[in-house]
C-alpha cells in the first residue's frame, strides 16, 4: 500500500512510499481508512519540531470502516464505521493509567507519530480505543473527531465555560475555530483575534462560524477591544490556541481578574515568556490542555451529530494521498484551514 512515511529524524525526511499492510494482533482492528485530516503536529514533525519516532507512517485524524478484527475484539464487527483514539501503547500500570488519564502515558505512542499512523489504505488500532461514527456523518468530516475532542477536553472539560462569559480565542486555526464553535454553543461572547495574515480567510471563517467580533492584531489593539466588549473588565476565558509569543503575553493582559487561561497552542521554542506580575496580580486560572479524554470523543461526536458543531466548514482541500506536499504546502503557506487526505 502506498504510505506518507516520516523515514528519519530531522527536517523533512518525509516520502511517498510504498509499505506493507498492517498485520494485526489478537487485541486490534484493521481500518481500512476513508480520509485523513493533516494536523499541525504533522507539519511540526515534518519540521523535526515536535516528538516523533520515525521510522513511522504519518497522521492520527481518521475515520474509516473496520476491514478486520482480532480474535479477542468485543462489540465491533467488519464494516463499522469508527473513529479512534491516538493513545497507543498507553502501559495500563502507571499513575495516570490507573487513574483514568492514560491519554498522558509517559509511555503512550500515538499514531503516526510514534507507531505507524493513518496517512495510508490502511492502520492498525486496538479495538479499546475505537468509537463509533453514526451515520450521518461523512468520512471527511469526521476525520477532524480528533482536533474536536482535543479541543472539547481542554475548553469544556478542564477549563470550564459558562453561558454569558466574554471570551477571546487568539489563533483562528483549527483548534481556535472548533473553540469558538464549543464557546457559542455553551452560550457565549466570542472574539477571534489574529494576523493580518489569517484575516483574509481565517478570520472571515471564524464570523462565518458565529464569533461576534475579529480582531485584526495589525491594525487594531486586542486589549481595548475585550474590554470594550466586557465592560472594561477583560474576559471571562482566554484560548490561547496560536502559540505566538505575542498572544501569550496578550491573553494574560487581556483577561479579568481570577479570569480563565486555557492555553492550547504549541510555540515551538523551548520557552515562552509570561508577563509574571501581571498573572500574579490578576491571579487567573491557567490550565494547560493536552490530548483528550474517552468522555470528549464521546461529547465531540454527539456534539457533531447534533449538528452544534460543523467540521465540514473548516476543510479547505481534499486531496488524493498522492498530493499530500500539495496539502502541507497550503498550510504552511496560510492557504487552507485543514487538509483532508483521501487514501
Amino acid at each position: 500500500m502506498r504510505a506518507i512515511v516520516k523515514y528519519r529524524k530531522g527536517k523533512g525526511f518525509v516520502e511517498e512510499r510504498e509499505m506493507p499492510e498492517p498485520q494485526i494482533t489478537e487485541d486490534e482492528v484493521l481500518i481500512e481508512v476513508k480520509a485523513v485530516s493533516v494536523c499541525g503536529s504533522d507539519i511540526h514533525i515534518y519540521h523535526d519540531e515536535h516528538p516523533n519516532w520515525p521510522p513511522m507512517i504519518m497522521g492520527h485524524e481518521l475515520s474509516g470502516v473496520i476491514a478486520e478484527t482480532g480474535k479477542r475484539v468485543k462489540n465491533w464487527k467488519k464494516g463499522d464505521r469508527v473513529v479512534t483514539e491516538t493513545r497507543t501503547k498507553s502501559c495500563g500500570t502507571c499513575l495516570y493509567c490507573e487513574t483514568g488519564k492514560p491519554h498522558i502515558c509517559p509511555e503512550k505512542r500515538p499514531l503516526g507519530i510514534g507507531v505507524d499512523g493513518a496517512m495510508a489504505k490502511y492502520v492498525a488500532v486496538p479495538w479499546k480505543l475505537l468509537h463509533r461514527l453514526p451515520p450521518s456523518i461523512k468520512f471527511v468530516e469526521a476525520s477532524l473527531c480528533e482536533p474536536l475532542a482535543v479541543c472539547v477536553h481542554g475548553l469544556i472539560e478542564r477549563t470550564g465555560i459558562n453561558a454569558g462569559d466574554t471570551v477571546l480565542i487568539s489563533g483562528p486555526g483549527p483548534i481556535g475555530l472548533i473553540c469558538l464553535q464549543l464557546a457559542k454553543a455553551a452560550g457565549a461572547y466570542v472574539l477571534v483575534s489574529g494576523t493580518s495574515r489569517s484575516a483574509g480567510l481565517k478570520l472571515k471563517k471564524a464570523l462565518e462560524l458565529g464569533a461576534d467580533e475579529i480582531i485584526d492584531i495589525g491594525k487594531e489593539n486586542v486589549i481595548e477591544k475585550v474590554k470594550k466588549a466586557s465592560g472594561g473588565y477583560g474576559a471571562d476565558v482566554v484560548v490561547e490556541a496560536s502559540g505566538s509569543p505575542f498572544a501569550i503575553k496578550t491573553a494574560f493582559e487581556s483577561l479579568r481578574r481570577q479570569g480563565k487561561l486555557c492555553a492550547m497552542g504549541i510555540t515551538g521554542k523551548p520557552a515562552a515568556e509570561i508577563p509574571w506580575d501581571t498573572a500574579i496580580f490578576k491571579a487567573p486560572q491557567v490550565t494547560f490542555c493536552f490530548s483528550s479524554s474517552w468522555s470528549s470523543w464521546e461529547t465531540g461526536i454527539k456534539m457533531l451529530e447534533r449538528k452544534q458543531v460543523n467540521l465540514a466548514k473548516l476543510v479547505t482541500h481534499q486531496l488524493p494521498l498522492a498530493k499530500w506536499q500539495e496539502g502541507f504546502g497550503a498550510l504552511q503557506k496560510g492557504k487552507a484551514i485543514k487538509v483532508v487526505l483521501i487514501p
